[in-house]
């Protein structure tokens, strides 16, 4: 997991040393603070030095400024490196989502998947960089309080050391659950915010079927199954901080006991006492810090997990050989089904450059699945696609639909609140004719469009027609018309 994380944070290594610098310097301040805090009552306080009372004064300010300004850095610094390591992660499982099997992208919820990826990504980030920074500080800090408290008396540190067993032994027990119920909330909060989402992003087609009861029991039931989760996660969180805050209060009353009969005896003066809470404090936060990491590695854990199921996922297969350019298309023997219906059985086909082909038929007879194994967005379940002669399993496809091959989808890729539907359907055609792809294909190219512009759009296939490959989705006469061959499926 740290390494996985490293990886991206080795572009930032400079920013980061800085980051660590600063927490230091913070953490500096605070470990000397008690020690100040006793110079001054034992030294100026009970001495009446005027004197001493201005130079502790001017310590303390200068301190406090120093704190203030190098916490300020870290915090600022520290979060933006997270948003640009977020930022940087995100764009690396999107890559790699882009490059995933059609099957996989066809089957997921992509609202979901993206809200789960944005969410792990951030709290991977916030563990490991916390961890970085805090492990090494508070190690230190831990280090020097236990150190501080044995000079003041071994008594005291044999007490902290007693807390720390009991702390341990409490995460112990609750460790196991803490992950799970942590999963189970990541898990059951994406979810939710899917279903919570699935309201709005298909609002038309509720109002459109009436179906306002059937989303709302969907919502509801994502919801409860969140809250479920989330009420057994805190009642887990609850009796790990239950614990740990009974320790604190304990300690305290012993040294407010111990060292109260201490001060009375003059074995230990006003100022080490009032150090002595402060060194304990700093002891506490340490161990607390080192016990907490544990749950909070569980649940860096988890994310760590779910991004690496998805990381570990097969992307689709890619062959080596680059066209320069496609002359024809040989579907020999296809077969292809999904969820056990038969689309496409037996089926062949040859297209060659020059030619424009109209595909035709009913709703769920294969014509965008044709196009989609054309593409080899899908893959056929038998049977054999040939580019110039040559298997599709050995072409570079990515290289191919990049360079190679242009298409109109049936809904605009093209997203623009100021153009209509029309115009937006305008412009995914021009920029499909423009591209001077050797394959061209427009599913349903005629929607949105008017009479003129359908009319428009006929005579530039037309006219580009010895230049390509065509393909054509439609039952428009009028393009129909224009077809050297018509596939009828």
């Amino acid at each position: 997991m740290i390494k996985f994380i490293f990886k991206y944070l080795n572009e930032y290594n400079l920013e980061f040393l800085l980051i660590v610098f600063c927490a230091i310097t913070t953490s500096a301040t605070d470990l000397a603070m008690p020690y100040i805090s006793a110079k001054f009552i034992d030294e100026v306080l009970i001495t009446n030095n005027h004197e001493g009372l201005y130079f502790f004064i001017a310590i303390l300010l200068g301190m406090n400024v120093l704190s203030v300004l190098s916490n300020w850095f870290f915090i600022v610094r520290s979060t933006i490196m997270r948003a640009k390591l977020t930022k940087d992660i995100s764009e690396d499982l999107m890559r790699h989502i882009q490059r995933l099997e059609s099957k996989f992208l066809n089957e997921t919820d992509m609202i979901y998947l993206s809200k789960r990826i944005s969410k792990d990504s951030d709290d991977l980030l916030a563990f490991v960089l916390g961890s970085a920074i805090d492990i090494s500080i508070q190690s230190v800090m831990l280090l020097m309080a236990i150190f501080l408290l044995q000079s003041i008396g071994i008594k005291w540190l044999i007490i902290l050391l007693i807390v720390a067993v009991i702390h341990a032994g409490i995460f112990g027990l609750l460790r196991k659950k803490l992950f799970q119920y942590s999963k189970e909330v990541r898990e059951t909060e994406s979810r939710y915010f899917t279903s919570f989402s699935d309201n709005f992003l298909y609002v038309q087609s509720i109002k459109l079927h009436s179906l306002y009861e059937e989303f709302l029991i969907t919502f509801r039931q994502s919801f409860k199954k969140l809250f479920d989760a989330i009420i057994k996660e805190t009642k887990v969180r609850f009796w790990f901080a239950y614990g740990k805050n009974n320790e604190t209060k304990i300690f305290t009353v012993l040294i407010f006991l111990l060292g109260g009969l201490d001060v009375l005896d003059d074995t230990l003066s006003i100022g080490n006492f009032v150090a002595l809470n402060g060194y304990y404090l700093l002891a506490m936060q340490g161990i607390a810090y080192f016990m907490s990491i544990g749950q909070s590695y569980q649940n860096a854990l988890a994310a760590y997990i779910r991004i690496m199921e998805i990381k570990n996922l097969p992307t689709e297969t890619n062959g080596a050989k680059i066209l320069d350019q496609i002359n024809s298309i040989e579907i020999c023997n296809i077969n292809f089904k999904f969820n056990e219906h038969k689309i496409l059985t037996d089926f062949n086909q040859h297209f060659e450059r020059g030619k424009i082909y109209c595909i035709i038929g009913k709703n769920g007879a294969g014509k965008s699945t044709l196009i989609n194994l054309i593409c080899y967005m899908i893959h056929p379940h038998n049977g054999t696609i040939l580019f110039n002669d040559i298997p599709i399993t050995e072409v570079d496809m990515i290289h191919a639909r990049k360079n190679l091959i242009s298409v109109v989808e049936q809904k605009n890729f093209l997203k623009n609140d100021n153009l209509s539907g029309g115009e937006r359907r305008k412009v995914s055609i021009n920029t499909a004719l423009n591209k001077s792809a050797d394959i061209l294909i427009m599913d349903e190219p005629d929607n949105d469009l008017d009479t003129n512009a359908i009319a428009n759009l006929t005579e530039k296939i037309v006219d580009g027609k010895t230049k390509r490959i065509t393909i054509i989705i439609s039952h428009d006469e009028r393009l129909i018309n224009i077809a050297d061959e018509i596939i009828h499926l």
